[in-house]
């Protein structure tokens, strides 16, 4: 027997549907222009997805690359020169100008954010920066107006500071994901964050009567244990290849949907997301037809992950914006890189339907620590005692561990 491996968590939130049926829910304006913008989306989710899984250990894995790309949206509106070369060329913006690029997110962030029976995604992003460090009016402009970027200014050097943000990851994710942060280095000016929440019911929910204790296989078809698995019998998309059998179970109001991928004895999960890229995903969704009187049975399951993605954005071309080559001149004439880029979710799934969760904070700090004009010993130290006049060593040491009494 084959593990489905939870691959669905990671589809889950990187192909959402924007199709709606009921009203208010916005309708996607498929241009020309809109639908290459979705097309590069899921294109960029791909790679990222395949970066992720080409080093992760873990057993669990859920990515959301809408909530990356916003965020990197966010910082994309600072970059400048071949910076922005490096975000566009990762984020497949290339041919768009950067106002088309704000006008199709703004218009997707529009349709995707849900609140009616049955149905809730919300987004939210936010910009955080030091009290003392200048940034440009345009910038916080184009975010607030593009993005709805609630704005901050903080004293980034002290503990209130880690715990307002994170007040706010924990509020905008319903206290799925509590903390994004927890700590703030000197040298970090600006943080830009992006938080995603996904709540929906299943249009066929599956009864709990019907949930039992049922064996759940590893890989090499050893046995994982017993775990509760979920039955439901409807109507239902399949689609079934050499390398998969698949099925999409529908949200209410058929706004939403996941899709649920079982790799066959001579395929793997892996295999399957070495595959993946744009063209091959839009294949794989021609496939699905509707089948009368057929029977889901999956496991409940619920886990949080994270990880920094910083490695897997440089190694997909945006190493220069990590680097003291730079150039983020549209957020300030101070010179910036990104530190860091932290990424948390969290997911559900059970027989009334789907909860789930992401953050995304893009840390900016200066490119040059001789910048700063303080020096905080938070961390462990060396120090040493010397005799002036002939600049002998008297005692020298490290703290790692203070304490005084």
């Amino acid at each position: 027997m084959k593990t489905i491996d939870y691959l669905m968590t990671i589809i889950l939130m990187l192909f959402i549907s924007t199709g709606c049926s009921q009203e208010p829910d916005p309708v996607f304006d498929y241009n020309l222009k809109s639908a290459e913008v979705i097309e590069t989306n899921n294109d960029f989710g791909l790679e990222l997805l395949q970066k992720v899984f080409a080093s992760e250990e873990k057993p669990n894995i859920m990515i959301s690359p809408a909530s990356v790309s916003i965020a990197l949206g966010m910082a994309y509106n600072g970059a400048e020169t071949t910076t922005m070369d490096a975000f566009e060329q990762v984020l497949n913006y290339e041919g768009l100008t950067r106002e088309e690029v704000n006008e199709i997110t703004k218009e997707l962030i529009n349709v995707l954010v849900t609140n009616s029976k049955g149905n809730l995604l919300e987004i939210a992003n936010s910009m955080w920066y030091h009290e003392e460090f200048p940034v440009k009016q345009e910038f916080i402009d184009l975010n607030v107006n593009y993005y709805d970027a609630e704005v901050r200014d903080l004293d980034f050097r002290t503990l209130q500071a880690v715990k307002t943000i994170n007040e706010w990851v924990s509020a905008r994710t319903h206290g799925k994901i509590d903390e994004i942060i927890d700590s703030i280095d000197p040298e970090t000016m600006m943080i830009l964050i992006n938080a995603l929440y996904f709540n929906c019911l299943w249009e066929i929910e599956f009864d709990p009567d019907d949930t039992s204790e049922q064996p759940f296989y590893t890989y090499d078809d050893q046995l994982f244990g017993q775990v509760d698995m979920m039955t439901v019998e409807s109507t239902f998309n399949t689609a079934f290849t050499d390398d998969f059998s698949a099925v999409v179970l529908p949200y209410k109001n058929n706004k939403f949907s996941m899709f649920l991928f079982l790799p066959t004895e001579s395929s793997s999960v892996q295999e399957l997301v070495e595959q993946l890229d744009g063209e091959t995903w839009n294949s794989w969704l021609e496939m699905f037809s509707e089948r009368e009187e057929f029977t889901v049975t999956m496991p409940k399951f619920k886990f949080s992950y994270d990880r920094s993605l910083k490695n897997d954005l440089a190694n997909m071309g945006l190493g220069i914006a990590f680097t003291d080559q730079a150039d983020f001149s549209g957020i300030s004439d101070i010179d910036l890189l990104i530190s860091e880029v932290i990424h948390k979710t969290y997911i559900d799934v059970n027989e009334e339907g789907t909860e789930a969760a992401a953050v995304t904070a893009i840390v900016f700090d200066l490119t040059s620590i001789g910048e700063n004009t303080f020096i905080r010993l938070d961390h462990p130290f060396l120090f040493a005692i010397t005799e002036n006049s002939s600049k002998s060593i008297l005692f020298i040491g490290m703290v790692s561990e203070p304490s005084y009494e």
